[in-house]
């Protein structure tokens, strides 16, 4: 096989302009506007603190669950203490969401979890 070192035969075809073909069009509707994230919470802290704030309407505080969170967001906090930067915030805005809501015999101990959400917060901005 014999291979040729001439250049290839130029074309006089030239460059065209594209147009837009209206059915491949991409459609803007589906995509979300900037705006359409304004109802759309914003949660604080590790993934533990925003899960935990997501199920706050059924989390009771009457059997001491408030500790058990705060005592495994420590465990997790001190294997990687880079991820929680933003914890005292989520903690804060735990105790708050627990302050605002409405009684029930459930939750009779949110006074106390305020409380102790709230010192948490303290102890981790203070440490970070």
């Amino acid at each position: 096989m014999k291979l040729s070192s001439s250049k290839a035969p130029e074309s006089d075809a030239r460059d065209v302009l594209m147009h837009e073909d209206p059915t491949c069009a991409i459609s803007t509707a589906a995509s979300p506007s900037p705006s359409s994230n304004i109802n759309v919470p914003e949660y604080y802290g590790c993934e533990y603190l925003q899960a935990m704030r997501r199920q706050l309407d059924n989390y009771t505080t009457t059997g001491g669950e408030y500790l058990e969170a705060i005592f495994t967001h420590r465990e997790i906090l001190s294997s990687y203490p880079s991820a929680h930067h933003q914890c005292a915030r989520g903690f804060s805005d735990i105790a708050y969401m627990l302050e605002q809501r409405a009684w029930r015999a459930d939750r009779e101990a949110d006074v106390e979890a305020v409380c102790a959400f709230r010192h948490e917060a303290w102890s981790i901005a203070a440490t970070m």
